[in-house]
């Protein structure tokens, strides 16, 4: 699968490093999005260590930028990147406050991946500002996604010690060592895309996936198999 050909990515991230979950979420979030990657320019929100840049430039993209806040993580995308033969004229990646970067530079992108951010954060109008303002035509989200219920929030409220690498990471508005993060519901998801002129479009076949590959499916997919995560191709209505 996958990642077996580029296995670095297992060495270079303390986060979700498990090589199944890798090779299934690459074929979730990618292998059935290759119709809108090919030829595209891509940003990589949260671009952590390249592997999912990489994924989409394996997949025909263009082009693609990362925004990171951890220099390190920077470092190792960008050797990553090198090193499986990939030239500097087809990424870039930028060390900065995702959406402090989105809203300060002028960007202009055909697909934005929003990959396991969505609830490392709680400024959901400076991000989905910022990503409007690139003015893509998809956006594929993979996220937890909290269950609907009555009598429960749209968004919960979690506190994140910024010591973890796969935890959100302290900016401008943090206090101490944690930041303030929400973990959105379907229905939040589907209230903030459409403030900013996007609709959902389709579900990644998460249960296909796992059905069809029941050898890979015990190695942290637990989410995913519960449908407590998602992976959703949005599409612009504007």
């Amino acid at each position: 699968m996958f990642f077996d050909d580029y296995p670095r990515f297992f060495e270079t991230s303390e986060t979700s490093a498990f090589h199944n979950r890798l090779n299934l979420r690459y074929e979730a979030i990618f292998a059935e999005n290759r119709d809108i990657l090919a030829g595209a320019r891509v940003l990589d929100i949260a671009s952590h260590d390249g592997r999912w840049s990489l994924a989409a430039l394996a997949c025909g993209a263009k082009s693609v930028v990362g925004i990171e806040a951890r220099q390190d993580l920077v470092d190792h995308a960008g050797a990553n990147l090198e090193l499986y033969g990939y030239g500097s004229d087809q990424y870039a990646f930028v060390v900065g406050d995702v959406c402090d970067v989105l809203n300060e530079q002028d960007f202009d992108f055909d697909v934005v991946l929003c990959l396991g951010y969505l609830y490392h954060t709680l400024r959901y109008n400076a991000l989905m500002h910022g990503i409007r303002k690139a003015n893509p035509g998809h956006v594929i989200i993979d996220t937890v996604a909290r269950p609907m219920r009555v009598g429960r929030p749209a968004v919960w409220l979690v506190r994140e010690p910024i010591s973890r690498e796969g935890n959100a990471f302290v900016d401008k508005f943090s206090f101490g060592d944690s930041v303030i993060v929400g973990q959105p519901s379907l229905r939040a998801i589907r209230m903030l895309l459409g403030g900013y002129g996007f609709e959902v479009d389709r579900f990644s076949d998460w249960d296909g996936l796992i059905r069809d590959n029941p050898e890979l499916a015990g190695e942290g997919l637990v989410d995913y198999a519960k449908r407590q995560r998602l992976t959703i191709r949005c599409i612009d209505t504007t």
